[in-house]
């Protein structure tokens, strides 16, 4: 007979953590990470211990654990997580994830929610022009205490999951609350020191702007730079203090972003989709897709809609391994 779950809050549990508990427990049913139809939220439920993963991070992450405990291994870094303390990934990088207490009784239970470029972006501005300064060393990722307010608007975004209306209207606006919250902590104080003074911030959303609206032609660092009047190596540079990413990586998540929307769409060939987001390669769309989400295109596509999108490119392995 197996054995019941438990979720029981420990001593001091608030009530905030004890609703995201639950609330992810009903979302991860299976071993591993459970496919999600919002773009940058994962949940995982692990019932053993999980060795080390290497996962990317594509810029501002938060990592959040429930229940159980994880290892983080990032640039150097060595951090151990458990539900008193939040992860924030700072900037595109990789990192590495090794689950070190769980059990078929009492599981794992996590989640992670990575913001947009421009998302981040947009926050950044807004929260250095109502007055939020700060002074710290460059670190590629930090923990902070779990964070209540931020973990209620956890909640509220967690729960527009079932209704497509509230997760079209108002997902957006809980993912909006939890990053500032998120930029105010003295974790993500790096970050905002690496915005600066520099009055270019609005010239790097502009430039996100142009790609977007380009992202499936060819693209250059020096072609986008002079759309916003910079020289190519100060934009690279402000790009990615402004972005947390890279401009060419912000690029392929443009194109890999529109390629997802194509394949609920119901975009009948995984060739097809590569060559309309830019990719002349349809093994090499693939691989990026599958770092991006976790999974190939041909089961992204048959978990939302039900339907495979024509005959894929074979791969070893089309399961997800994030930890």
């Amino acid at each position: 007979m197996a054995a019941a779950v438990t979720t029981l809050p420990a001593s001091g549990d608030s009530p905030e953590l004890a609703a995201l508990r639950h609330a992810v427990l009903a979302l991860a049913t299976g071993e591993g990470p459970a496919l999600l139809p919002v773009p940058g939220l994962n949940v995982y439920r692990f019932t053993r211990p999980a060795p080390f993963r290497k996962v990317p991070a594509f810029g501002v992450t938060l990592g959040v654990v429930l229940q159980g405990a994880k290892h983080v291994r990032v640039e150097g870094l060595e951090l151990s997580l458990d539900p008193s303390h939040f992860l924030v990934i700072l900037r595109e990088t990789l990192q590495e994830n090794a689950v070190i207490e769980a059990s078929p009784a009492r599981p794992y239970l996590g989640f992670s929610l990575a913001f947009s470029p421009e998302r981040v972006a947009r926050a950044l501005i807004a929260v250095a022009d109502a007055g939020e300064a700060s002074e710290t060393r460059d670190v590629a990722a930090a923990r902070t205490p779990f964070d209540p307010a931020i973990a209620a608007a956890l909640g509220r975004l967690l729960a527009t999951l079932g209704d497509p209306v509230e997760r079209a209207l108002l997902a957006p606006l809980a993912i909006e609350e939890v990053l500032l919250r998120l930029l105010r902590t003295e974790a993500a104080a790096t970050v905002r020191r690496a915005l600066g003074r520099g009055d270019d911030a609005g010239q790097i959303l502009g430039a996100m702007a142009f790609m977007r609206a380009h992202a499936t032609e060819p693209l250059t660092v020096s072609r986008v730079a002079r759309q916003v009047a910079m020289s190519p190596s100060h934009f690279a540079h402000r790009f990615r203090s402004v972005a947390r990413v890279s401009p060419m990586r912000y690029l392929r998540e443009l194109r890999l972003e529109e390629a997802r929307v194509m394949l609920l769409g119901g975009a009948s060939r995984i060739a097809e989709v590569a060559d309309r987001v830019g990719y002349g390669d349809a093994a090499h769309f693939a691989r990026e897709f599958k770092r991006r989400f976790g999974i190939s295109p041909s089961a992204y596509a048959l978990g939302f809609t039900g339907r495979a999108p024509g005959r894929m490119l074979r791969h070893n392995d089309d399961s997800p391994g994030r930890a």
